[in-house]
């Protein structure tokens, strides 16, 4: 006779297994890693398929757009870029695992009985915040408000939202960011920024899945509200660059800002941090040190890891900014063999203390020769920071259609992979808790 099983024993004597994953899923991504190490029954505990909804995950891809070029409805596809040739924009996914199968699916096909868009010009990734996407079906369709869509692949939930109740005011340039904590809350806020022409003040415009409702800065807040002294960026020429990237910690939005048409940080770059109303809550200059002459030092980059915020600049020469081809530079009286062409140009990585100090402390620098093989290299042209890695010291780039990271521990440079017509990555960590806030599931 087969003997009656025995109960298994908590793996942590006198402690239930569900109270422990409860502590677990408050630490981080990297202590989780060392716990499997303790005993086989820690191990089984935390790869138990059913507990990685509440234990933290790590980064697993990068999301991107792909854009290309079809026939539009008359069935003409000159390449010359006439009126019947159109943009096509789709989402790619690389994945960073190693798996043999996709962990998720970037055609989307779990949308069901989604509405129709306004433009059939394809799918634009928006913004990524801790397990959600942020898509705009309207694609670059200028003529069409947005189109906005909330999903979260791992669970294959999403929410088409709701829009706006007021009629948008003619603008110069529009942008939306997406902020999910689900440490903090499972509901999530977008906040849209919209340089208005008439006025030339950027509004915020901010949607809450909880109560399922927009309101509008020049609406809905108060004078005081407006004239708050952080708020002041809003009416004083300075633009947000979605390029740069953004980020959430603790419930909060970080993000870069420069001066129109500049883009340097003496000129005036800046890191503001948005709550999930819009309002701004801190306005810190972005860091740098000044160590060449005739250099330039422009921002990249603004992300999270390891529960920190990081900044990333680098120097350019200063004739990078007048944009002039290297024959014209010569023209101008730069000279092969010249100081210039000896000085080697660095990135840097920049954190940001803990507390209220608003201070960064230079956390590495590493030189443009050591990355690429040259000596200085123009950022979105050359190269562009792409992720920075949640829980390591690894930076990842783009550079000629290829993925390459770089691990500031031991200084090492690795191509990862080839990624042809990809454009805007950013960072893809899954989140397998279900929201309330996702009301359609496939």
């Amino acid at each position: 006779m087969d003997r009656p099983s025995r109960p298994r024993a908590p793996v942590v004597a006198g402690l239930p297994d569900d109270l422990l994953l409860e502590v677990l899923s408050r630490v981080p991504f990297r202590s989780i890693c060392r716990f499997k190490c303790v005993s086989r029954a820690w191990r089984n505990l935390i790869t138990n398929p059913l507990h990685r909804c509440k234990l933290p995950q790590t980064l697993e891809g990068l999301f991107h757009e792909i854009h290309h070029h079809r026939r539009d409805r008359d069935g003409d596809d000159d390449e010359g870029g006439g009126d019947n040739f159109r943009r096509h924009i789709c989402v790619g996914f690389v994945d960073l695992s190693g798996r043999s199968l996709p962990l998720v699916d970037p055609l989307f096909s779990f949308f069901r009985n989604l509405p129709a868009a306004d433009s059939d010009d394809g799918i634009r990734l928006m913004d990524t915040s801790h397990g959600l996407l942020l898509l705009d079906r309207g694609g670059y369709n200028l003529d069409s408000s947005p189109s906005y869509v909330v999903c979260n692949p791992a669970t294959k939930q999403w929410l088409a939202v709701p829009e706006p109740n007021w009629t948008p005011s003619p603008c110069n340039g529009m942008s939306a960011y997406l902020i999910f904590s689900p440490a903090v809350s499972l509901h999530f806020s977008l906040v849209q920024f919209t340089n208005e022409v008439l006025t030339g003040v950027t509004s915020v415009q901010t949607y809450s899945s909880e109560t399922g409702a927009w309101t509008h800065s020049e609406i809905a807040w108060s004078v005081e509200e407006k004239q708050a002294p952080c708020e002041g960026w809003r009416y004083q020429g300075f633009s947000l660059v979605p390029e740069r990237k953004s980020t959430v910690i603790n419930g909060m939005l970080y993000l870069i800002c420069d001066s129109v048409g500049e883009g340097q940080v003496l000129d005036g770059d800046h890191i503001i941090a948005v709550d999930v109303e819009g309002k701004t809550r801190s306005f810190m200059p972005a860091a740098f040190q000044m160590r060449k002459e005739e250099c330039s030092i422009l921002s990249d980059f603004v992300g999270q890891s390891q529960g920190l915020l990081h900044y990333v600049n680098h120097e350019e020469p200063e004739y990078y900014q007048n944009n002039d081809a290297p024959s014209e530079r010569y023209a101008n009286g730069h000279t092969e063999g010249s100081e210039d062409d000896d000085v080697d140009y660095e990135l840097s990585i920049w954190v940001l203390k803990v507390g209220d100090t608003q201070e960064f402390v230079l956390k590495h620098r590493v030189s443009f020769l050591h990355l690429f093989g040259e000596k200085s290299c123009q950022a979105g042209i050359d190269y562009s920071v792409a992720a920075i890695h949640p829980d390591r010291d690894i930076i990842i780039f783009t550079r000629d259609d290829k993925l390459i990271s770089y691990d500031m521990d031991t200084k090492e440079v690795c191509a990862l992979l080839t990624v042809s017509d990809a454009y805007g990555f950013t960072s893809y960590v899954p989140c397998y808790s279900e929201s309330p806030a996702l009301t359609d599931k496939y």
